[in-house]
């Protein structure tokens, strides 16, 4: 089984960083959304946002696009360090395009999973991280994890280290770390696994989700 860093580097990705933040490169900006009941939300990188939209925007023209897989990670070449990884599939449940993906350059909420509303990534990290400043309640739990692993301090609300993003279109006839062509769901499961046996103790991923 191919190292997975070295498989990563070998496939069409895009990698940028995943927040915006000031000019140390660790403190995350934060903005306020909606009108009626602002919330105060970590932000995301523009080169982030133009990425996404321009993946998915031409992945959608294409018929053997399935979606992509994303790998949220630190460092970079042999030094990196998975903490995250899913996917986002073309289809939806009813519809041939996901709500996740649909209208991907105004559908900021979703985003592809990792939108600024609650129930998606960002906003419930956003939640953890800034806590009632989001919305009242308690963050779902496995995000008060993610922030523990990934911020020094929540007040401001400082990197322990820059984190990015890998962001993997795949298609029909891709291949996965094993070398056998696997569909994005496959791909996803192959690729957890594997990281959860090289870096137990980094990946935030837990039982296969």
């Amino acid at each position: 089984m191919i190292h997975l860093p070295e498989w990563l580097a070998q496939q069409e990705r895009h990698v940028t960083p995943l927040f915006e933040t000031a000019e140390d490169g660790l403190t995350v900006k934060t903005h306020l959304r909606g009108k009626e009941k602002p919330r105060l939300t970590l932000t995301r990188h523009p080169s982030f946002d133009a990425a996404m939209i321009e993946m998915v925007t031409a992945g959608l023209a294409e018929e053997d696009w399935q979606g992509f897989l994303y790998v949220l990670h630190t460092g970079e070449g042999d030094a990196l360090t998975p903490r995250y990884i899913g996917k986002a599939e073309k289809k939806g449940v009813k519809n041939p395009v996901s709500a996740n993906l649909a209208r991907i350059a105004s559908n900021h909420d979703k985003f592809g999973r990792w939108g600024y509303n609650k129930a998606y990534h960002i906003g419930d990290l956003s939640h953890a991280v800034l806590g009632a400043a989001f919305m009242p309640g308690q963050a779902p739990g496995k995000y008060h994890r993610w922030a523990e692993a990934l911020f020094e301090t929540l007040n401001p609300p400082t990197l322990r280290v820059p984190v990015s993003m890998s962001l993997i279109p795949w298609r029909d006839g891709a291949r996965g770390p094993s070398g056998l062509i696997g569909s994005l769901a496959a791909v996803e499961y192959e690729v957890i696994a594997l990281a959860a046996v090289a870096y137990p103790e980094e990946l935030l991923n837990v039982q296969g989700r």
